[in-house]
């Protein structure tokens, strides 16, 4: 259960499609680069990442290299760090985003806009809580390394933090929002420029 051939075969794709870019398009304007990568590189990097997130660090650094690579492509960005990229161009890491996916995808478990069973895997103790939001989780014990890597155990402490403001949203948008602005000021994402 170990994905670190799935993260090398979405990075060596993400790769390619760059390859592409940087070969077909003259004009290396920042609008267009960055639609070009949202549209055609990232989603080799983010689809199904709820099920095979990487939790290795060559992994993510890995997954990570891709978005480092398209960024120095960008006009004006190539003598910045990092960090300093993404916030110029209001970009969330990697590793970011896909937090923020699990949290999508467990706050549509929980409205049962995805019809998952959560017995046995993980239960609800929002009622019995004293601090944090009103749909705490406290996954199941695991014994093994894939398990404990596994989805809902991932998740659960991210999501025990959120307040109930996030948390309470009736709709995914309302959350989506809501988990952005919290992102935002646990400094997490960069703000919007």
């Amino acid at each position: 259960m170990k994905f670190s051939k799935q993260c090398a075969e979405s990075v060596k794709k993400a790769n390619r499609v760059i390859g592409i870019i940087r070969r077909n398009f003259i004009n290396f304007d920042k609008k267009v680069l960055l639609q070009l990568y949202k549209s055609l590189v990232r989603p080799h990097l983010d689809y199904a990442v709820p099920i095979w997130k990487p939790h290795l660090k060559k992994d993510i650094s890995l997954m990570e290299s891709v978005q480092r690579r398209m960024t120095r492509l960008i006009p004006g960005m190539r003598g910045k760090t990092y960090e300093e990229r993404l916030k110029e161009l209001n970009l969330m890491s990697l590793e970011q985003r896909h937090i923020r996916q699990d949290l999508l995808t467990f706050y549509n478990i929980i409205n049962k806009k995805m019809d998952i069973d959560l017995d046995g895997i993980t239960e609800i103790i929002g009622k019995e809580r004293t601090r944090g939001n009103f749909y705490k989780i406290r996954p199941k014990y695991a014994r093994l390394e894939c398990r404990r890597n596994a989805y809902f155990h991932r998740i659960w402490k991210i999501w025990n933090e959120l307040p109930d403001a996030v948390v309470k949203k009736t709709s995914v948008n309302g959350f989506k929002k809501e988990l952005e602005q919290y992102m935002i000021i646990k400094g997490l994402w960069p703000p919007i420029i």
